[in-house]
């Protein structure tokens, strides 16, 4: 794949073997590469990477494919930020929602309830269902409730039908996992059904610890309990492995059988004992 780069601020661009510095009127052909380092001129702006197998936009990054390349545009975080807003009425009150950047607010009835969405929010739908105020993105869909005050994030290919929301979520791991559910907005969000599809085999040992951290972190808990052995199971079950392990972000391999799980500022150690490829022990503690 080639690439070009294209840079609106003075920044230094690193590769596997090589470095450059560039401005606004330079241009970058790029081949070959797996990663770039950017470190920007700027001292107050934090240096970042793009992985050229799978680059995706950010708010530091648009990406324009063009007939024989790709073209790669370093944007500068702006300063000046124009806010879009709305206004629906939920008995007579007015719920302003509004999308600035990648911020996002719900203000009702003297609250604010405000969220940073990690993705980009170029094109978005804003409507009302029952007694939530709604912000659709392309895979992913924000609903705030009026009665509770409440944030609830939906991450996936977003449906909606009469008062059901329909969600698919592929989540590109091992087990090439989909999630496919169903919720109903009443008074509160209720899920009408859930489960969890594969195409996927288990039981390769150097694997089954890694798929486990994967199976957590998607919420398949079901799964999860599959590569468990026996006298693990008797142990323990779906509700006690989320407890377990806890509401992690993302998590980090060391090994094979040792990773660190990040949720915000927390850090955890998890280890795994392995019988017979299956999981027999597991030990997680706090960094």
């Amino acid at each position: 794949m080639k690439y070009v780069l294209k840079t609106t601020y003075p920044c230094l661009v690193k590769a596997k073997n090589e470095e450059c510095e560039l401005d606004e009127n330079d241009m970058l052909e790029i081949e070959d590469e797996d990663t770039l380092l950017i470190y920007p001129e700027d001292a107050s702006s934090l240096p970042f990477y793009i992985n050229l197998n799978c680059p995706k936009e950010s708010q530091f990054l648009s990406i324009f494919p063009q007939d024989n390349h790709t073209l790669l545009l370093l944007e500068q975080l702006q300063r000046l930020k124009i806010v879009h807003k709305q206004n629906l009425s939920f008995a007579g009150k007015n719920c302003e929602v509004a999308v600035c950047g990648q911020k996002i607010w719900f203000d009702f009835n003297n609250t604010r309830v405000e969220y940073f969405c990690p993705h980009p929010c170029k094109e978005y739908n804003i409507f009302k269902l029952k007694d939530f105020a709604c912000i659709q993105f392309e895979e992913d869909l924000y609903s705030f409730s009026t009665k509770h005050n409440k944030l609830t994030h939906f991450c996936g290919n977003a449906e909606i039908n009469g008062d059901f929301l329909t969600l698919t979520k592929s989540f590109n791991d091992s087990a090439g996992r989909q999630r496919n559910a169903k919720y109903k907005f009443e008074e509160d969000i209720t899920v009408e059904e859930e489960n969890f599809t594969h195409n996927a085999s288990t039981g390769k040992s150097q694997l089954v610890p890694y798929q486990l951290m994967e199976s957590v972190k998607a919420k398949d808990y079901e799964f999860a309990l599959s590569l468990l052995s026996e006298n693990l199971k008797s142990q323990i079950d779906s509700a006690q492995i989320r407890e377990f392990f806890g509401n992690f972000s993302s998590f980090l391999p060391l090994s094979t059988t040792e990773f660190i799980t990040i949720s915000g500022k927390n850090k955890n150690y998890v280890k795994f004992s392995l019988r017979e490829n299956l999981i027999d022990d597991i030990t997680v503690d706090a960094l």
